[in-house]
């Protein structure tokens, strides 16, 4: 994907804007209020609190987009503005600010450097300084309908008495964006557990960017057959104002994630499946997800999955 075109899908995402314009609407008072605006991209995010009265905006952003900020700045006749490119995290000497946003959501929400780039960003803020977004949620539930596993495991059906498992087992320890719907899940979304939180705001203890869970569901609530977990998450900008990516909220650029299972779990009422789920964003690591599932009955293990998406980087 060009960059033009990912900032094309951005600023054509109406919920994801409206909710940065009402966050800010809050967050701004007028002609006193600097901004901070780290991965700036297009510079829409400065343009609006510009716009709403922000005393002054610096934009960061690392790519030749600054250019494109630059021109519609020049076109609107926007100024108090300061445009620096590089990357926030290796800039020193920047004046304190009192409001740092940075839009830097993924499908998955941390694979952009999310979690880093707030987590530093905490040293450009003036005292009682505030941090957009505030908190992101995560969650997980089993999916139960055949639907994603058919599209992401074609490998057993191609036909032509060619043996595709080498090609099978790389392709499955990958996660995938797919439209999770909530006949996917059951109908429903009352199966999902948080599996993760994350409070980004100046005073709370700075997450750490290696982030577990263990979660378990009873058979007897799903039914019959599990065939891998979708991912989605909530980010709250300021106090009342959200984004989420989950099947029942309001559809966004953004789209869920589909973690596959290796093979299908069969279960029986008295079963339950446990799922031991890791995000490590290091910047030594730069982004691995892993996933265990053990189907358990009773005291005896069924079966254990172990997936990692570092085996499925090929090339």
């Amino acid at each position: 994907m060009s960059e033009i075109e990912y900032h094309r899908k951005l600023l054509g995402d109406r919920v994801r804007n409206a909710a940065f314009h009402e966050a800010l609407k809050r967050s701004i008072k007028p002609g006193k209020t600097t901004v901070l605006d780290i991965g700036a991209g297009t510079g829409f995010l400065s343009f609006l609190a510009r716009k709403l009265g922000a005393q002054q905006c610096t934009l960061i952003e690392y790519t030749d987009m600054l250019d494109v900020a630059e021109a519609i700045a020049r076109a609107n006749r926007f100024d108090g503005l300061a445009l620096i490119k590089g990357h926030s995290g290796e800039l020193r000497g920047l004046p304190k600010f009192d409001l740092v946003v940075s839009e830097t959501l993924g499908n998955f929400a941390l694979e952009e450097g999310m979690l880093e780039t707030l987590v530093d960003a905490r040293r450009f803020l003036a005292r009682g300084g505030q941090i957009m977004p505030m908190r992101l949620r995560q969650f997980v539930a089993p999916v139960v309908r055949p639907r994603l596993q058919k599209e992401v495991d074609v490998w057993r059906d191609v036909g032509f008495d060619i043996d595709l498992a080498a090609a099978r087992a790389i392709a499955l320890d990958n996660m995938y964006v797919k439209a999770v719907t909530r006949a996917d899940l059951g109908g429903s979304t009352a199966h999902a557990q948080q599996w993760d939180e994350l409070d980004f705001r100046p005073s709370a203890r700075p997450p750490s960017s290696l982030r577990h869970a263990q979660l378990s569901w009873s058979a007897r609530k799903l039914g019959s057959r599990v065939f891998g977990f979708a991912l989605w998450w909530e980010c709250e900008l300021v106090p009342g104002v959200t984004l989420s990516t989950s099947p029942s909220a309001k559809p966004t650029h953004w789209e869920q994630i589909y973690l596959p299972l290796l093979e299908l779990l069969v279960l029986q009422p008295s079963d339950r499946i446990e799922l031991h789920l890791t995000s490590d964003t290091r910047p030594h690591t730069g982004l691995d997800v892993q996933w265990k599932t053990i189907h358990r009955r009773g005291s005896r293990t069924i079966s254990t999955q172990q997936q990692n998406i570092a085996k499925g980087r090929v090339g």
